[in-house]
């Protein structure tokens, strides 16, 4: 007969729960941020009491709310971790970039050094300006011309240094 004891055990241990569970719900609600579904954290706690065999049926409540308050608790602790691993600058992983490309792309990077080392300074401070995002209007305004001068002063300088080159 102890089958029936256990299946009573247990029959006893799920109707207690079925009452408590409101409370248990408001607990995890009032504890637990917005990501995380109080449900969520009630059926974990449910389950770990199920899960454990000597459980005293009058500590049941005490039981639930202790565990209920202690999985949102390491919720939030596992959430703090994770968003400062997120943001720690030394634990964001590298860039999926293709080594390959990376060579190709430093490798440009210093022909087109080189190539803006070698213009006239007034070159050099038109490619800052353009480096800078400056609009072709403000270059025109600094270079004390048109905007079409603007343009034309461009594409003659992507001319030198070899940047420009037509589609056809």
């Amino acid at each position: 007969m102890p089958v029936t004891d256990a299946r009573t055990r247990t029959d006893d241990y799920w109707q207690e729960c079925i009452k408590i569970r409101p409370q248990l719900v408001r607990i995890a609600a009032r504890r637990c941020a917005a990501p995380v579904d109080p449900d969520d954290i009630v059926g974990e706690a449910l389950v770990r009491g199920a899960e454990f065999d000597d459980l005293d049926m009058s500590r049941l409540e005490a039981f639930l709310v202790s565990t209920v308050t202690r999985l949102c608790a390491d919720e939030a602790r596992r959430r703090t971790v994770a968003t400062k691993m997120a943001n720690h600058p030394r634990l964001v992983p590298p860039s999926a970039q293709d080594p390959a490309e990376f060579a190709c792309d430093k490798a440009e990077a210093r022909w087109v050094a080189a190539k803006i080392m070698a213009l006239p300074r007034r070159d050099q401070e038109l490619v800052d300006m353009v480096a800078d995002g400056m609009p072709h209007s403000e270059i025109a305004r600094e270079l004390g011309t048109t905007t079409q001068g603007a343009h034309s002063a461009l594409y003659r300088l992507r001319k030198r240094i070899g940047a420009y080159r037509p589609i056809g």
